[in-house]
């Protein structure tokens, strides 16, 4: 059978959705396609799934192997489109993710409108977004229209809905020396540079009609990175997709055993889940296994009664329930510990009411309707929306705006990915 049309469908850790994405190729009213699953080594689940499908020829399948370690060194998917782009067949190339799935028309309608176009080399189409969670429920949605030629596609156009020809690639090769930027700060919008790449040689065309729908879920790509900034603060409890949970001290993510997760009171609704790539650029740490790699920013109370809140390198002593108040403290937060495992860290400068002191650290501060966040002992003011993605937005510390005035100051902290 005739090869008309390659589709790279780039996949990683969604087995439940990339069964329908493969689903809808299948169903499609034309058959002269072939599909190339790239894989960015998934879990078991979700190769078994590819697995499944391997008997049709029309199907292939790569598997990346990346290590972990070295996800962060480029736009992943952009690395997986440029390894298939030198395999495929077709006259015409698109594109498919593990949360997308295409109308059964989709492969139909965008050839016949290329082949009696023969002076168009790139075709567009309206697309379904569809808003959902871990359960697949749908939040909201809607409809990104193809309504227009498109000078410049770049952050209107979805790489689902996108049909080109195998020619334009050889013109983008020539102009630019690679097909897709895999430079990862296109980590968001890859899609956005490529179509910049394309439209220096053509307009994109417009099908009015929605010929693929994607589901946004809590573990797309953006949906991660949105409002993430560019370094993660210390105390926060992170997770990628393989579900591993992690405490971020000194820039590094040590291991928390599920142990010393309830151990410590930890709350789980804390947990931030962010993307691989960023998880894997942060140097594994020394795990949180035992009593005596004690984590930071917690409270602590020994045999005697004393309280303690740590910070690096030193605890200090809450003297009194007024700070306990003051600081936004919960009584199910106390940690016991044995006196002897506290001595062994030096104390810290006093806690006081009034603010005079050193503030503590890893704390959200707020003054009317600016937010700050103290860390190696500057104030950072720090965008709300930040603080609602890291979910440190709850129940800042009231500070005078004279104390703000007078404390060192650094840079602000926003989205930065």
């Amino acid at each position: 059978m005739e090869t008309k049309v390659s589709i790279i469908l780039t996949s990683y850790n969604k087995p439940r959705l990339l069964e329908q994405a493969i689903e809808s190729v299948l169903n499609q009213t034309m058959r002269e396609w072939e599909l190339w699953i790239m894989d960015d080594h998934s879990n078991i689940e979700t190769v078994q799934t590819i697995q499944r499908y391997l008997e049709d020829p029309r199907i292939m399948y790569r598997n990346s192997g990346i290590e972990d370690e070295k996800r962060y060194q480029t736009t992943r998917y952009a690395t997986m489109i440029n390894e298939a782009i030198p395999l495929i067949k077709g006259n015409y190339l698109t594109y498919l993710t593990d949360d997308t799935v295409y109308m059964p028309n989709r492969l139909e309608e965008m050839v016949t409108f290329l082949e009696r176009n023969s002076g168009i080399d790139i075709v567009y189409s309206s697309q379904q977004v569809k808003i959902v969670n871990d359960q697949m429920t749908c939040l909201k949605e809607f409809t990104r229209e193809a309504e227009e030629i498109l000078l410049h596609a770049a952050d209107k156009v979805d790489h689902c809905s996108v049909m080109h020809t195998r020619k334009i690639l050889l013109q983008v090769w020539e102009k630019f020396g690679s097909y897709w930027d895999e430079d990862p700060k296109h980590w968001c919008r890859g899609d956005a540079v490529f179509w910049q790449r394309l439209n220096t040689f053509q307009s994109f065309y417009p099908i009015p009609k929605v010929l693929d729908i994607t589901y946004k879920t809590p573990q797309s790509v953006q949906t991660l990175f949105r409002n993430l900034p560019a370094t993660l603060p210390d105390g926060i409890l992170v997770k990628g997709t393989e579900g591993c949970v992690y405490l971020m001290d000194n820039g590094q993510r040590r291991l928390l055993d599920p142990t010393m997760f309830t151990f410590y009171h930890y709350n789980p609704g804390k947990i931030v889940d962010i993307p691989d790539p960023v998880l894997y650029r942060h140097e594994e740490g020394i795990p949180i296994d035992d009593q005596l790699q004690l984590p930071p920013f917690r409270l602590y109370q020994d045999d005697k009664g004393n309280l303690f809140y740590m910070e690096h390198g030193w605890k200090r002593r809450i003297t009194s329930p007024i700070l306990l108040r003051k600081y936004r403290f919960l009584q199910r937060e106390i940690i016991p510990l044995k006196e002897k495992i506290l001595n062994e860290f030096p104390l810290g400068p006093e806690i006081d009411p009034y603010f005079i002191k050193p503030l503590l650290e890893n704390k959200v501060y707020k003054n009317h309707t600016n937010y700050w966040f103290v860390t190696n002992h500057s104030l950072h003011p720090i965008d709300k929306k930040v603080l609602e993605r890291l979910k440190m937005n709850q129940d800042p510390i009231p500070i005078p705006k004279n104390i703000i005035q007078a404390y060192k100051k650094s840079t602000l902290i926003v989205g930065g990915y």
